[in-house]
């Protein structure tokens, strides 16, 4: 245990991450707790903000996330926590984080452990009254495709035509510097900024390069693009909607390993 004590926390994670699922290092719960390692229910005292500035307690963190994540997240996420296309789940190794934190110097830009956590324990759009992403989900613009939540708040008229979906496809593919019909492009590009008719924007920015308050994809980088970036994925968008789902772990798992998980996924992500 001598050596896990002399680990820096940013050494620690990074032995850790490099660590093969079958040749995790040889401290964990079969150590007896204390100076070096912290018990795994002791977790549920701190704060993750708190335990990720612990060597002892991020260590156990770190070795307790990883197996709550490969029993209840990889199925969606992934081993390598890079997203699964047919789950439609982002890459949760990257710098990109879907929704806004709650660091009060950035405004939200500056993401913690606690953002992370946020999302485990709530969910996105999972019918917790905490979830993300509760507020807006993309809106089908065939009417028929709507929700009855959607019809409700935004009626059951077509807001674009066939032809000006079209355009606006072609649109997307030009925001994301993607090869595009120019000419619908250019008729497209007005109607993203039209409140009574697109109103793209309201979601996605004037830039279109999304709202993290409410999740909004920016649809400058398709590689953020969980339904796919090509023309039919991105018609399919437009005219049928999408409301991503996660499912809230409060009251499945228990404290310790909810915070346990979102410390490991939030030392996976590029800083």
């Amino acid at each position: 245990m001598a050596t896990l004590a002399a680990l820096t926390f940013a050494g620690l994670a990074q032995h850790h991450t490099a660590a093969r699922a079958d040749e995790l290092p040889e401290w964990g719960p079969h150590d007896e707790y204390g100076e070096f390692l912290a018990a795994p229910a002791e977790l549920a005292s701190y704060s993750v903000n708190e335990i990720v500035k612990s060597m002892r307690l991020s260590a156990q963190a770190l070795h307790l996330g990883e197996q709550v994540y490969a029993d209840h997240c990889a199925s969606c996420h992934g081993p390598d926590l890079k997203g699964l296309r047919q789950q439609h789940t982002p890459d949760l190794t990257d710098d990109f984080w879907r929704f806004s934190g709650d660091d009060f110097d950035s405004a939200g830009g500056r993401k913690r452990p606690s953002d992370v956590e946020w999302s485990v324990r709530y969910g996105v759009r999972s019918g917790h009254p905490n979830a993300r992403g509760i507020e807006v989900g993309m809106l089908a613009l065939d009417p028929k495709f709507r929700s009855p939540k959607d019809t409700a708040d935004f009626g059951d008229k077509q807001f674009l035509s066939n032809a000006e979906i079209s355009e606006m496809v072609e649109y997307v593919l030009q925001l994301g510097g993607q090869a595009h019909d120019a000419s619908m492009a250019r008729r497209a590009a007005p109607l993203f900024q039209d409140n009574a008719k697109g109103n793209c924007f309201d979601c996605h920015g004037r830039n279109a390069t999304g709202r993290s308050t409410f999740g909004a994809t920016d649809l400058t980088r398709p590689r953020l693009y969980i339904y796919g970036a090509d023309r039919a994925a991105i018609l399919e968008s437009i005219t049928k909607g999408r409301h991503t789902t996660m499912p809230a772990f409060e009251g499945v798992l228990p404290p310790e390993q909810i915070k346990a998980v979102s410390v490991f996924v939030f030392m996976q992500a590029a800083k």
